[in-house]
């Protein structure tokens, strides 16, 4: 059923800006807004199916109404794309309902549709358009909101031509007037449901790739994935995650994982070491209290070295916990955020947080040196003066 039907579609901010006329409202990525308490009035530009007579079939509203908060919509429709005949006047004198939108008044457009339209309708949300019959159609939103909150509608879809479960039955159930009957009526109901469920069928090869989900959905996919703490990624990057999210459960565990994971999330490669690769070297045998202190006693500690600048406790939570679900089951981690500073006993590695650089004069017992090595720059800031011994 779902099939049979064509539709016009509101949900971009060009098409509320290209498509109507908006007074008191914005038109933004979620939808035409009502920023705050006040009155706005939307008045949409004709919408041509390009066939005379066409009977329209359902209008499906999306919108976030607070209590405080009321939608009025109002349609007209006509195979006449002018204004409606006012006594004494000429056909030729006649402007377009489109023209005669465009110069009104906000007012002066929701009063024509009150005179020349129907509605207020109760259930905008999911209208049937029964009785609506003709080439072209308008629809007129009016917004209130008496508290302050705000008035969001997402997106408008009209759809057409007239598609009804009636149409398939034996003639002696249609009867004279099948548009109306109230078996025509009561059937809607459950077509409705049968075409809201086709279409959600139709959608899921979309609410199932990551780049493209509703951000209700995108949760719902992270939550088949796996992916616990939801909450510490920005949806930009949870759905970058979850296309590369096989690829990371694939090699989850392992060194590669840890190190991949942390610089999707960071934007910066960290330093992994583990404890059993210095406890394996000579230098343990000789500074084995220190570096045990370091790097850990146990040989299933993992040490993760980051840059410590513009990062604080919250970001070591969050990140700590990102990496608590890559690591090792038995692994012991530790975080460590490195500063631009260089102490001993603490971890200090060139080109992280030191490098080596070459003084410019060194002498040493007359001889000139002019290549010298000495701790000349902060990798991430900072600059030691350079010095000269004599």
């Amino acid at each position: 059923m779902a099939s049979g039907t064509k539709h016009f579609l509101y949900n971009r901010p060009e098409d509320w800006r290209d498509l109507g006329l908006a007074e008191g409202l914005q038109a933004e990525e979620r939808g035409l807004v009502l920023p705050g308490s006040g009155k706005g009035v939307y008045a949409s530009l004709a919408l041509d199916t390009m066939a005379a007579e066409t009977v329209w079939h359902r209008l499906r509203l999306t919108a976030n109404i607070p209590e405080n908060g009321q939608l009025e919509l109002y349609l007209y429709c006509s195979d006449d794309p002018l204004l409606p005949v006012v006594p004494a006047q000429k056909d030729e004198d006649r402007p377009t309902v489109d023209d005669y939108l465009a110069a009104a008044s906000p007012r002066e457009r929701e009063k024509f549709f009150l005179d020349a339209g129907q509605g207020p309708f109760d259930t905008p949300w999911d209208l049937p358009l029964y009785g609506f019959k003709g080439r072209y159609l308008w629809f007129c939103l009016v917004f209130h909101s008496y508290g302050g909150e705000e008035l969001t509608v997402e997106s408008i879809r009209i759809e057409f031509p007239r598609t009804a479960f009636i149409d398939y039955l034996p003639q002696v159930y249609r009867g004279a007037d099948s548009v109306n009957s109230f078996l025509a009526r009561f059937l809607s109901v459950f077509q409705s449901i049968y075409v809201d469920l086709e279409d959600h069928i139709d959608q899921m090869p979309t609410r199932c790739d990551p780049a493209v989900a509703p951000p209700e959905f995108l949760r719902w996919l992270a939550d088949t994935l796996a992916v616990s703490d939801q909450y510490l990624w920005s949806e930009e990057r949870l759905r970058l995650f979850l296309q590369r999210a096989v690829g990371f459960y694939r090699i989850k565990g392992t060194r590669t994982a840890l190190q991949e994971v942390i610089a999707f999330y960071t934007g910066e490669t960290p330093l992994i070491i583990e404890q059993f690769a210095p406890a394996s070297s000579q230098i343990w045998r000789r500074d084995a209290a220190a570096l045990r202190r370091l790097y850990g006693a146990s040989r299933y500690t993992v040490t993760v070295l980051l840059r410590g600048e513009g990062r604080d406790q919250d970001d070591y939570a969050k990140l700590y916990r990102i990496i608590d679900t890559f690591k090792p089951v038995d692994a012991i981690c530790n975080l460590v955020f490195m500063n631009d500073e260089i102490i001993l006993g603490q971890h200090c590695y060139l080109g992280m947080n030191s490098r080596i650089g070459g003084s410019r004069s060194l002498v040493l017992d007359g001889a000139s040196v002019p290549s010298a090595p000495y701790l000349a720059e902060f990798v991430t800031g900072g600059t030691r003066d350079e010095q000269s011994a004599v």
